[in-house]
């Protein structure tokens, strides 16, 4: 079997350890050598990974025995890594953000999509089986028409000890809770509901740091969905959240608990529980009388479905997805264009919060 040669270039993003195991236990993948921009870090990475450190990343580009590398640099240097790793004909796996512009993210598409590597950007939330579920039931209209999705994503970054240094320098990372948390809600807003028209950003930096560290964003979109993001690294414990709202039901889960929960109009059981045939699932019919003893028959009847997260499908790693379609020409969602847009999104939200104003897009 031939292998597809990877190279792990960069080591700064904390989402390190999510990949090089994947990478390492594939037995149609190897994970060859590693680049970094500080020697020392990944030197480190390089022993501890059994591989080669190479310093020059030009040189690394040349080698034979890479085919494809996976981006985890500080997000400044996306754009440089990505358009020189097209230019030498070498697929990319990219962790977010994308890139810090939409000025980059255009070089950057026009590099890949000239060269013809395969693209993969790093949506793990969009793989996520909870995730998944809460998009199966929109585009299965059981919750009617979306008019509120809310995602609260949430980290006590103060107090970990895994980030590099310059994590909080905005020269480096682009931002602080926008740009990394912020990143996970936004790619999933475009997965779900498309089209944006304007975005609004409000932020606090608790710590006084360069960047903030406890941001809320509302961006509204061509369907009439309106979303509200939330990102935090200054709060003890912040579970995530993924709520979608819609005329005819609405989906709550918090990926720490057991189970998630749906509320709908009863007569759609039956449609729900054929997307996920073989699962047990808790039941509860309310009301369905007109009366006045109770506020909840005024709505008809409601079913109330508790579902088992650890029984739900699992999907596939973004970073397996790029792989597979490398290797066997299988399908990848999670694209080139998903990146320019993420940025695009991203960068509006950086501007509203900089500006104090709407930007439109």
């Amino acid at each position: 079997m031939k292998k597809l040669n990877v190279a792990l270039v960069g080591c700064w993003h904390p989402h390190v350890p999510r990949y090089y195991p994947i990478l390492q236990k594939r037995e149609d993948t190897a994970l060859t050598c590693v680049w970094d921009s500080t020697p020392t870090r990944g030197n480190e990475w390089a022993q501890k990974l059994g591989v080669p450190f190479v310093a020059d990343y030009d040189e690394l580009l040349k080698r034979p025995d890479v085919d494809a590398v996976c981006i985890v640099a500080e997000t400044c240097r996306h754009a440089e890594l990505m358009k020189k790793a097209a230019e030498a004909g070498k697929h990319i796996f990219t962790e977010k953000s994308f890139t810090v512009t939409t000025a980059e993210a255009s070089e950057v598409r026009d590099a890949v999509k000239k060269s013809g590597v395969k693209f993969g950007i790093a949506y793990i939330r969009a793989t996520t089986p909870a995730f998944v579920l809460g998009k199966k039931l929109m585009d299965a209209g059981l919750l009617g028409e979306v008019n509120m999705v809310r995602i609260r994503n949430g980290v006590d970054a103060s107090k970990m000890n895994d980030l590099p240094p310059d994590w909080f320098d905005r020269t480096v990372s682009g931002g602080g809770a926008w740009i990394d948390l912020g990143c996970h809600q936004m790619y999933l807003m475009d997965w779900m509901l498309g089209e944006p028209l304007d975005i609004s950003v409000n932020a606090i930096n608790y710590y006084g740091r360069d960047v903030e560290d406890n941001v809320c964003a509302t961006v509204k979109f061509r369907n009439g969905t309106l979303g509200v993001a939330e990102s935090t690294c200054s709060t003890f414990y912040s579970p995530y959240m993924f709520e979608i709202y819609g005329r005819k039901g609405s989906y709550l889960c918090r990926i720490d608990a057991p189970e998630s929960e749906i509320q709908m109009e009863a007569e759609n059981l039956e449609k729900f529980r054929a997307l996920l045939p073989g699962i047990s699932l808790k039941e509860e019919i309310i009301g369905g009388t007109v009366s006045n003893a109770s506020v909840n028959s005024l709505f008809g009847a409601r079913a109330v479905v508790k579902v088992p997260v650890a029984k739900l499908p699992q999907g596939r790693e973004p970073i397996e997805l790029w792989l597979d379609e490398i290797l066997y020409g299988k399908e990848n969602p999670f694209d080139i264009d998903c990146g320019c847009r993420l940025t695009r999104l991203m960068e509006g939200g950086c501007k509203a919060l900089e500006e104090k104003r709407t930007v439109k897009f």
